[in-house]
């Protein structure tokens, strides 16, 4: 099962495409005048940002945290040696999920919307870990 690595790859890439966008915006903001430096210290008046400053963070943010449920999900199948010709196709679907939740939150940001795909992805990733479960159970 190796070839998980290349979903895995394309979600890594997508964290950190946000996370360079969002640099770049914010040593932007500051050359703009847009946000003061000493903001970025401790992170203060987030709410007084540029909206697009704000849907970059929390975009960002939210690849930090489902997603490492996802990481551990194909962790656990290369260490444990399951194998399922499912598993790979699961696992670019919850990728292509976690791609158009980012692009809903940076692009327009409808909150219905993003969060029907959220809803979505988190279920797709607990049948992942239960199908991993019976798989796992099965081969004991």
């Amino acid at each position: 099962m190796i070839e998980l690595v290349i979903p895995v790859f394309f979600q890594v890439m997508l964290t950190l495409g946000i996370l360079f966008t969002l640099g770049i915006l914010r040593y932007r903001s500051v050359g703009q005048r847009t946000v003061h430096p000493k903001d970025y210290v401790l992170m203060t008046g987030q709410d007084q940002w540029p909206v697009m400053l704000q849907r970059l963070s929390r975009a960002f943010h939210n690849q930090l945290e489902v997603p490492m449920l996802f990481y551990i999900w194909v962790l656990m199948l290369l260490v444990t040696g399951v194998e399922a010709s499912m598993f790979l196709t699961l696992a670019w679907v919850y990728v292509g999920l976690r791609y158009l939740h980012a692009f809903i939150h940076i692009a327009y940001n409808k909150v219905i919307h993003r969060f029907t795909i959220f809803v979505i992805s988190c279920l797709l990733l607990m049948v992942m870990w239960l199908l991993f479960l019976f798989e796992i159970n099965a081969q004991l």
